[in-house]
């Protein structure tokens, strides 16, 4: 006979345990004031202005943690890059609503701000000793609207992307830049009217008339008025003078008409029209006679 038995075995159980360590981290962010310029296309120059971009950094484990952060800041060329690789604001579609700029790395103007690795915005935020947990490095940028561009008096907006990029060239955050180009409208006097003269010999059958030509230049698609002698609107277009020396009754007229014109962003052309009516004796105590008054011309928008 057999006898039974029993196979006993212990279980042994094994506990590894290791010990954790913290990865040291410095998070990053940055953030801009972006830029807003006021614009006028009359002006010959470059309009120019300046904004700031601020990299704020904390560091979760300053016993163990770096004491800088070496960063490059890129930008895109926004939501509507022009032809040329230039950024550009808009307000509408066709030429006359977009406007084209550029953001730069300095106040030379000489480098652009862009999105390839010799265009970056480099630099460092240094936390300067072990127990410092936030840092931040503030820079200025530069931005050109370029001059003498014929586009609509409106307010023109567009959106660069900022990345911000560590040393081993990986992006860590995007900040929206937000750009706002305001074109004011504008008028002036290209060409100035001079004076008329209407020669006159008493009761001559025909009417005596002459002109000044004058031109002017409104900002792209403002409405706006010429007047004689009275600020628009309304438009006064006809005056009469007496010119009282000479006592003879005379009428200026405007080319351009009492209605509204829009304006093209380039140099439009008309007339101010003399003329003294036929038949007229006029006075004059000797063999001839001559007198002057004087009339202004305005532009109302």
């Amino acid at each position: 006979m057999t006898s039974p038995y029993a196979w006993r075995f212990a279980a042994v159980v094994l506990l590894s345990t290791c010990a954790l360590q913290a990865k040291a981290t410095i998070t990053c962010t940055v953030s801009t004031s972006g830029f807003t310029s006021v614009y006028s296309e009359t002006i010959t120059t470059a309009n120019d202005s300046q904004g700031t971009f601020t990299v704020s950094c904390t560091r979760s484990q300053p016993a163990s943690d770096p004491t800088t952060f070496v960063y490059a800041l890129r930008a895109n060329n926004g939501l509507n890059q022009a032809s040329g690789g230039l950024n550009q604001a808009t307000n509408g579609s066709g030429t006359a609503n977009n406007i084209t700029y550029e953001l730069y790395l300095n106040s030379t103007y000489a480098t652009s701000w862009g999105s390839r690795g010799t265009t970056d915005f480099d630099g460092v935020v240094n936390f300067g000793n072990a127990s410092t947990t936030y840092a931040t490095d503030t820079k200025t940028f530069y931005a050109r609207v370029f001059p003498l561009q014929n586009v609509n008096a409106k307010t023109f907006t567009d959106t660069v992307t900022l990345s911000l990029r560590n040393s081993n060239g990986n992006t860590v955050d995007t900040s929206p830049l937000g750009v706002t180009i305001i074109n004011t409208a504008s008028c002036q006097f290209t060409t100035m009217p001079g004076p008329i003269q209407l020669d006159y010999t008493s009761f001559q059958a025909a009417a005596s008339t002459g002109n000044t030509p004058y031109a002017v230049r409104c900002t792209n698609g403002t409405s706006y008025w010429l007047s004689l002698d009275a600020a628009p609107p309304p438009a006064v277009t006809t005056v009469i003078g007496t010119a009282g020396a000479v006592n003879l009754p005379y009428s200026l007229t405007l080319s351009s008409g009492s209605g509204s014109i829009t304006g093209t962003g380039v140099p439009q052309s008309y007339s101010i029209n003399g003329s003294i009516a036929a038949g007229q004796s006029g006075t004059c105590a000797t063999g001839s006679c001559s007198a002057s008054e004087p009339h202004t011309l305005y532009i109302g928008f």
